[in-house]
């Protein structure tokens, strides 16, 4: 065991620590909330990131199967997460595979592609009912997600959780129509609202069963939805419903753990999320945690927890590790607790992320 000494003595780094993962086995253990052991699971939020593996901008690595490939496996590789997501800039796919015009960044530009303002394809006068669903094998970048998916399952999937972004159904409809149109149309026009609920649904479905049927799980994620935009009783009509039936339908389609990320302020909407029937949700650095944990125990459902962001970009490894050591042990006995990062920003050190994951298996080190 090696020491490295610009990053102190508390850096205990082995040549395969970005190796070592959980096997699926433990994965199901903690996703059930069952006795794992102390060592958590270490599931890092790297979606633009990726390409900073390979030396790459997101743009690039959105469009190309090969570069996406190239850069999960990167990832995989210098970071050894529990688990990997398959997506750059989750929440643009579907919406525009549905005709939304997606901003990319050309040369070494490393924004995040996304959908400007006014680039949207939905207008609260629209007929939805017959409208076309997105075929995830043809249309937009969905396929560039579904082969990287297919490609990354046929190498790492024995023995890895393998999930593929989808949008979740509050966030498309703001992709759709627009914030501002949304907003008022829940009080305008609350029945197109649910009709374009419904047609988000229909889109997330055929996507996340493309995954499915090259055997990835799926991953939610909808954090537009967050308290922050939406009160409890809006995301109670309008959102509540729509979601279990996505979930349900994903549970039907054999896909027993379906995660759902809604950052920000969650607390207030923590009743509407346990009924959404996700069984891993996410409490953000702002959130509670003895709130967030005394719910999801009483519901047995696994609790990703994040760090703070900011800290994550620009602290040193070793704050890092006693922040991610600090979170660890306040979540002792929890058996469903997940380690998470926050959405990790592009550039973000390599021993920053290690920090975490050294944290979390140092817990299980009765010397450390």
């Amino acid at each position: 065991m090696a020491t490295d000494p610009k990053l102190g003595p508390w850096w205990s780094m082995t040549d395969n620590l970005p190796d070592s993962h959980a096997g699926l086995e433990k994965v199901r253990q903690v996703l059930a909330c069952e006795d794992s052991g102390k060592t958590p699971l270490f599931l890092p939020a790297i979606y633009e990131h990726k390409a900073w593996f390979i030396k790459n901008t997101p743009s690039n690595i959105s469009r190309d199967p090969d570069l996406l490939m190239r850069a999960v496996f990167a990832e995989f590789e210098q970071i050894g997460p529990d688990a990997l997501t398959i997506g750059v800039d989750v929440y643009n796919l579907e919406a525009e595979a549905a005709g939304c015009q997606v901003t990319f960044y050309e040369g070494d530009d490393t924004s995040i592609p996304g959908i400007r303002p006014g680039n949207h394809v939905i207008t609260a006068t629209d007929n939805l009912k017959d409208r076309r669903v997105p075929n995830p094998m043809t249309d937009g970048r969905m396929p560039v997600n579904i082969e990287t998916a297919r490609q990354v399952v046929r190498e790492l999937g024995d023995d890895l959780w393998i999930r593929g972004a989808v949008s979740g159904p509050f966030s498309l409809t703001i992709s759709l129509l627009g914030a501002e149109e949304l907003f008022m149309a829940t009080l305008d026009n609350p029945q197109f609202v649910h009709e374009l609920l419904d047609y988000a649904a229909r889109i997330i479905k055929t996507f996340g069963q493309a995954y499915i049927d090259v055997g990835a799980d799926v991953v939610l994620f909808d954090s537009q939805a967050s308290a922050d935009l939406l009160p409890p009783d809006m995301y109670e009509i309008f959102t509540l419903p729509v979601m279990k039936d996505i979930i349900e339908y994903f549970k039907q389609q054999g896909i027993n753990d379906v995660p759902l990320v809604i950052g920000g302020t969650t607390m207030p909407l923590i009743e509407n999320l346990l009924a959404t029937g996700a069984n891993n949700l996410l409490c953000d650095f702002n959130c509670d945690w003895t709130q967030w944990a005394g719910a999801c125990r009483q519901a047995n459902r696994s609790v990703r927890r994040n760090l703070d962001p900011l800290m994550l970009q620009t602290a040193e490894p070793q704050t890092i590790y006693q922040a991610t050591r600090k979170v660890v042990q306040e979540a002792q006995g929890y058996p469903g607790f997940i380690m998470g990062t926050a959405v990790t920003p592009f550039g973000t050190p390599t021993e920053n992320l290690l920090a975490v994951k050294q944290a979390c298996l140092d817990q299980s080190d009765p010397d450390k």
